[in-house]
């Protein structure tokens, strides 16, 4: 089956690593994608640093969504919070904050390789060079 990217929300860097002597540093980015098989994919996109400059830079793809042994779960939804606000900060930490440990989940899933291939493509295509601005749900 052929994926693509239906709507999105990217947040842009919400951490970065604190300035200190050390010349390596990270800055963290985090978009949502719902893909067209329904399911909803977050990207962790990291640029990797010394001095201050990129030199590389990694893709990391979950489910935003937990089910714990306890059987509660905890997912990330689309919300209408509109960007450079508190809401739009707590909308993205809200969920950061209540991502469980690992051994608390039932199971651990991952996005599939098509997944991931339609999700990369499309962040690199349409979000890459534009990462640093927030933005609304787009729909695609």
């Amino acid at each position: 089956m052929k994926f693509k990217v239906v709507r999105f929300k990217n947040y842009g860097c919400v951490i970065e690593s604190e300035e200190n002597e050390d010349p390596y540093g990270n800055r963290f980015f985090w978009s949502f994608f719902e893909v067209s098989n329904g399911k909803i994919i977050d990207l962790e996109f990291v640029e990797n640093l010394k001095n201050g400059k990129a030199t590389s830079f990694d893709y990391f793809f979950g489910y935003p969504r937990a089910e714990l042994k306890t059987g509660e779960i905890i997912e990330y939804k689309f919300g209408n919070a509109k960007p450079n606000t508190r809401e739009f900060s707590n909308e993205f930490f809200d969920w950061f904050d209540a991502n469980p440990p690992i051994k608390d989940c039932k199971e651990l899933t991952r996005p599939t390789k098509e997944e991931e291939k339609c999700i990369k493509e499309f962040f690199n295509k349409n979000i890459l060079e534009t990462k640093d601005v927030a933005t609304n749900i787009v729909n695609v």
